[in-house]
């Protein structure tokens, strides 16, 4: 539940008899937040993961295997290759 949001009174805006009230409110805001630049999520994300690690997870720790994942693909540039090895 958003709790952040500005509710109007609905009695200031009731008609008698039923009919639809014909002043129509206009919001403060906008409705939609812009998106996150992706390289901040990317890094927000790695950062978390990075302080998750160093817990006592159990072997199956979702978010420890996440960064197992990502450790490996960002490492991968500097791993020999078997040929020039």
């Amino acid at each position: 539940m958003n709790t952040d949001r500005q509710t109007g009174n609905a009695n200031s805006l009731a008609v008698p008899g039923g009919q639809p009230a014909s002043q129509t409110v206009q919001p403060t805001q906008s409705c939609y937040v812009e998106s996150a630049p992706l390289v901040d999520v990317l890094f927000d994300q790695l950062q978390y993961l990075v302080t998750h690690s160093g817990r006592d997870c159990a072997a199956d720790c979702l978010e420890c295997g996440r960064l197992e994942r990502v450790k490996h693909w960002l490492l991968l540039p500097f791993r020999k290759s078997p040929a020039a090895a």
